[in-house]
């Protein structure tokens, strides 16, 4: 009486499938060759600063005239073409960069997760604020860790990432052939 259509059968997903193998393939890939995965984020990386850049840079010419001169729109697409021409030039410290920014996050996440777990305390929570603090000292400390590593952080990062596509390519397959 009030079906929609939407639990219809429509037949094998193949772009879906596709997407999930690729996904698996390069979760795979990853896997066995951590060293080349790193090179290839620190190029979509630089890629995708260079892209970005050309945007700021297109949006400065096309509101000039609009909102008079932007010299910081300017400036940030000349600099964010210049970082990814030098993550270009050299990879090594592109996926450094990549490996301190990831210390970074694990460090202000966790500090700020701190300052929630101590909000946490007000409010009677029982051992879910210690249980939240004592993950989030542990965030701090892997972030400092991974701070004075960053080789290590380089390898967990892709590593991270291969987990994801493994999952997520999983995940795709399996609804591939639920669509049937």
């Amino acid at each position: 009486m009030f079906d929609s259509g939407y639990n219809e059968k429509h037949g094998f997903d193949w772009g879906v499938f596709s997407v999930g193998v690729i996904s698996v393939v390069l979760s795979i890939f990853l896997f066995a060759n951590p060293g080349k995965g790193l090179r290839g984020l620190v190029i979509i990386l630089a890629v995708l600063s260079i892209m970005q850049g050309i945007a700021w840079i297109s949006m400065y010419a096309g509101f000039h005239g609009i909102f008079g001169p932007s010299w910081t729109t300017l400036l940030s697409g000349i600099f964010d073409i210049l970082i990814g021409i030098f993550f270009l030039w050299d990879n090594e410290v592109g996926a450094y960069t990549i490996a301190i920014l990831v210390a970074i996050w694990f460090i202000v996440d966790s500090v700020i997760g701190i300052v929630f777990a101590w909000h946490l305390g007000f409010f009677e929570t029982g051992w879910y604020f210690f249980f939240n603090l004592l993950l989030n000292i542990l965030g701090l400390v892997v972030g400092v860790m991974l701070l004075f590593r960053p080789v290590i952080a380089m390898i967990s990062t892709v590593y991270l990432i291969a987990i994801y596509l493994m999952i997520f390519g999983i995940n795709e397959i399996a609804l591939a052939f639920m669509h049937r």
